[in-house]
């Protein structure tokens, strides 16, 4: 999420622990107003209130420790304007995180709220909010639903749609991070217009004895940059529909096996760095900072890191379309975070919610401090930033939002997926070990393992 966090997708597959479902679930109570009810069953409030109480109040949040002191800042900031509210902020390594949040979440006394991306399953077992009633309440419904949607499950399992489960603390873009020197040297124009641009840009990167691409082939550079084709080439739809699980979507999609294709061409002629398959992303965002690439995939949370160490060299773009003029599609998700189903003072915990998507100067620390996108009403003005490329990504959100294009991530389809399918297939197709047909059903065969297994 902010130039302290781990790679996105590094980010959420960690959190794809299954759930465990609740032994019983606690039985439905009435509750004083501001309370918002601890019940479990059905795992939705039974009446809300949007009005803070009087008497004195302890949220405590359990978040990542690379959002920590993000979101301390913004209880901080919070409190200062209520000063009943009062924030505990308890922070694990996200690998610990993901080990123990069943436990966190089934526990007797939970946090009133924690960060959990990967929620599917903590929603099908309803040990998480339900956040309908929240939802109506405060008009989220108005917010974009692209975003939303990826908090979204109904009964029967299916993503994408269905009620509420969670809300996002920064809302996140992925494009293309290039530096602006190289690009002037190069005499290539930024940013290109269509993809054949853009594999112009790289030939002449390529032809002038440079890295085109920084590419971590070893863990999430291969997914980014084919996510990024296949929505170039293909209906976002079709994949998110995948990603959602609806019945009947495939990952293997003319899109994607194009995308495929490109990636294998882009390995036969130096684009993509023969020896991709065992750069790292921290090695790969090195030797972009370095300067001896032109390009590299990743998101906005790295734009306030990158800022501070390459100053204006470095600029951003979404990554174009096949066309010039098409609507821009990018991967555009929330950092989501859930109310256990059994937590005190779930009404103060959504205001807060709330109030960090609409209040002026919470959506401004959101942009400042976090780096990416503050969501919320898309009436508001998205915050500007004194530093030049966040400007530029959150800018890229906006555009992103504006046009519907807003795809969630791949890795994000199952909770082992990414790891357990994609990166190994992935390095194979770098390897040509595999053909873009083949590699498309096995990423299908595994995904279908897990969803059946």
């Amino acid at each position: 999420m902010s130039a302290k966090h781990l790679p996105l997708m590094n980010r959420r597959r960690m959190l794809g622990t299954s759930a465990v479902a609740l032994v019983a679930a606690a039985t439905a109570a009435c509750s004083a107003p501001g309370s918002g009810g601890a019940s479990a069953e059905g795992s939705a409030p039974e009446a809300v209130s949007t009005t803070l109480p009087t008497e004195s109040v302890k949220i405590r949040i359990m978040t990542s420790t690379e959002a920590a002191d993000a979101v301390t800042a913004l209880g901080e900031a919070f409190t200062a304007q209520h000063n009943t509210v009062t924030f505990e902020i308890t922070a694990e390594a996200n690998a610990t995180l993901a080990q123990n949040i069943s436990r966190i979440l089934t526990r007797n006394d939970p946090p009133e709220l924690c960060f959990m991306p990967a929620l599917s399953a903590a929603a099908k077992d309803k040990i998480v909010t339900n956040m309908d009633p929240y939802a109506e309440a405060y008009g989220w419904d108005s917010w974009s639903q692209p975003l939303l949607a990826i908090a979204r499950m109904d009964d029967s399992g299916q993503r994408g749609v269905g009620s509420l489960y969670a809300v996002g603390i920064g809302y996140n873009v992925t494009g293309i991070f290039y530096n602006k020197e190289l690009a002037s040297e190069l005499g290539v124009t930024m940013p290109p217009a269509t993809v054949d641009e853009f594999d112009a840009a790289c030939a002449a990167a390529v032809a002038a004895g440079k890295k085109a691409i920084a590419m971590a082939g070893k863990d999430v550079g291969t997914p980014y940059l084919l996510q990024m084709l296949q929505n170039a080439y293909g209906d976002s739809q079709e994949i998110n529909d995948w990603i959602f699980q609806k019945s009947g979507a495939t990952f293997v999609q003319p899109a994607m096996i194009e995308a495929a294709t490109k990636i294998q061409e882009w390995v036969g002629n130096g684009v993509i760095p023969s020896d991709a398959v065992s750069v790292d992303y921290s090695t790969s965002m090195a030797d972009f900072q370095a300067g001896d690439a032109l390009f590299v995939p990743n998101g906005d949370w790295e734009a306030q890191r990158l800022a501070s160490v390459m100053g204006d060299k470095v600029g951003f773009f979404l990554f174009p379309g096949a066309q010039a003029g098409a609507d821009l599609k990018a991967m555009a998700s929330p950092a989501n975070y859930v109310i256990p189903a059994t937590a005190a003072n779930k009404d103060v915990t959504a205001y807060f919610l709330n109030w960090i998507h609409t209040d002026e100067s919470a959506r401004q620390m959101v942009v400042d401090a976090i780096g990416c996108s503050p969501g919320g009403p898309t009436d508001l003005p998205v915050p500007t930033s004194d530093v030049q490329l966040v400007q530029e990504t959150t800018q890229a959100f906006n555009t992103v939002l504006e046009s519907g294009g807003a795809v969630d991530f791949i890795a994000n389809a199952t909770p082992g997926i990414g790891m357990g399918v994609m990166t190994p297939e992935c390095q194979a197709l770098l390897l040509g070990k595999t053909t873009p047909e083949e590699f498309a059903q096995a990423i299908q065969d595994g995904y279908e393992q897990e969803l059946n297994g």
